[in-house]
């Protein structure tokens, strides 16, 4: 049987799918007839169910894939014991993607992007376990990203392909799906540069040089460079080393905040979503403004509702910053600060509370959002106070039809946000919410080691307090600075949308702040 996988494998890398696939068929079939329910034959179908994944993909066989995915979820109990969880979750991920990744994004709906959602929710899965036990590696994050590519999720999928590129160059796949994000960031929101056409081209030009992809697929992509170079040529525009030396000079030209918010992706620019030069430098993320005076008050009120989301957020991302590069004066303060020694590991003073107050500030944040949106589209839940991470309530009094009337990229791509948040979406970020209730509400202790000391059983005084030691709450707010983040472009798309629309129907007219050409 071994012989048959290696077989199968050299086929898919090959390119030659359509073999794979009658080949995996009849290993299937196979396994079928000398089933005895042993380890062996599980993990056997485990590795058939894995090549049908990628035959799905390379197919887009929204069939095989459905066909994978079934398979991979009825296996779980019988090879998590034997197949590593993150490898399983990975799999399992890419079954789930490869079942609307097929289609066109721009085909998303309320309804099909649920499969979307628990395929990035087994993503994240994969990841946090492979991160556990150190075995991460590139390709999850590529596909992560893929996955929030498709639901319009630019500014966190172009961070994951930029790490991966700088860590594995070698990787055709981050780079050819940089490109694709770029190109459907452009449409999205009607915006563009020629460093966003320029990038797209070099991700192709990679690509088509790599000789990890198969030559017809490396035909493609050259030919896909070439013509993104024709379309730089006819604006009168010619590329060179000189500028990209310039935005390298620019880059540099940066306070340290700046260049640390540029290297972090922590920018409210849509120029800073993939170039780090002077047109980064300021967060002048806007929606179309009015230019005549013929209705259309949503824009200057969502306009007022985004200064307020991006005064908030600029507050938030400093307090980090200043968390994590603390300045002489505040190290000072260490011997000023005065706290009773309970013999707790328990991390106090200004400095921690900087952090603590970025991640706090980003729920404010969110919840915003929500409020404007249902406030604008009159679409408050019943009786229930307004929370980003569960104000959609889909299923629930026809409200899955209602967000359908007005859906558009930005409304799906925040909706995906939320559910990161919301635990009956199983969403892995869902422990956000009680650690930001315990900072409100109750008493969120940061820790200095994963085990806490409490010599006196301090905190013995209630049950509402929670233990995050300071390593994992660091990164839970830099991954809380991002989902905000990326909640806000989605914002400020959405109804940019809407603007445009009602432009092409002959309603208001509308001026974009294109981006300068660099």
């Amino acid at each position: 049987m071994q012989n048959t996988f290696d077989e199968i494998s050299s086929l898919i890398d090959l390119g030659s799918f359509e073999e794979a696939k009658n080949e995996t068929a009849l290993l299937l079939a196979n396994l079928d007839k000398h089933d005895d329910g042993s380890d062996v034959f599980s993990i056997g179908y485990y590795n058939a169910a894995s090549f049908l994944v990628d035959i799905a993909h390379a197919n887009s066989d929204a069939e095989i894939a459905l066909y994978a995915a079934t398979c991979l979820e009825n296996l779980e109990s019988r090879v998590i014991d034997f197949i590593e969880p993150h490898q399983y979750f990975y799999n399992l991920a890419n079954a789930k993607s490869n079942l609307v990744i097929s289609d066109s994004p721009l085909n998303i709906s309320f309804t099909s992007i649920e499969t979307l959602i628990d395929a990035k929710n087994y993503y994240w899965k994969s990841i946090k376990e492979a991160r556990a036990i150190g075995k991460e590696f590139p390709e999850q994050y590529v596909n992560l990203a893929n996955c929030l590519n498709y639901q319009f999720r630019f500014s966190e999928a172009l961070r994951y392909y930029e790490s991966v590129i700088e860590s594995n160059p070698e990787i055709p796949q981050a780079w050819i799906n940089q490109s694709e994000s770029l190109l459907m960031l452009n449409t999205v929101s009607n915006s563009f540069s020629i460093r966003m056409l320029d990038k797209a081209c070099s991700g192709y030009e990679t690509a088509a040089n790599s000789n990890a992809i198969p030559k017809a697929y490396a035909e493609y992509y050259a030919t896909r460079s070439t013509e993104l170079r024709d379309q730089i040529r006819e604006l009168g525009i010619e590329i060179t080393e000189d500028n990209h030396a310039e935005t390298r000079k620019e880059f540099e030209s940066l306070s340290e905040y700046r260049q640390t918010c540029c290297t972090n992706s922590l920018t409210l620019s849509e120029h800073g979503l993939y170039c780090s030069c002077a047109g980064s430098a300021r967060d002048n993320l806007t929606i179309p403004l009015i230019s005549t005076p013929l209705g259309g008050e949503f824009i200057p009120q969502m306009e007022a509702v985004l200064n307020r989301l991006k005064s908030e957020y600029s507050l938030a991302r400093r307090c980090f910053y200043e968390y994590s590069t603390p300045e002489e004066t505040s190290t000072k303060l260490i011997h000023e600060e005065c706290f009773t020694d309970l013999k707790t590991s328990e991390c106090l003073g200004l400095n921690y509370e900087k952090l603590r107050i970025s991640f706090r500030l980003c729920f404010g944040i969110l919840d915003k959002i929500a409020l404007a949106i249902c406030d604008h589209y009159l679409l408050h839940p019943k009786k229930q106070k307004i929370y980003f991470h569960n104000f959609w309530q889909l299923d629930r009094d026809d409200r899955r039809s209602k967000f359908e009337e007005i859906k558009n990229p930005g409304l799906l791509a925040l909706y995906s946000i939320a559910t990161d948040l919301n635990k009956h979406k199983q969403g892995e970020w869902q422990d956000f919410k009680r650690f930001r209730n315990a900072l409100e509400h109750g008493f969120l202790v940061l820790t200095k080691s994963d085990q806490f000391e409490d010599t006196y059983n301090t905190y013995q005084f209630s049950n509402d307090v929670e233990f995050v030691s300071i390593n994992n709450f660091e990164l839970l707010t830099e991954q809380m600075l991002q989902l905000v983040r990326s909640a806000i472009f989605s914002f400020v798309f959405s109804f940019r949308n809407k603007a445009l629309n009602m432009n092409s129907e002959g309603g208001i007219k509308v001026s974009f702040n294109r981006f300068n050409i660099d």
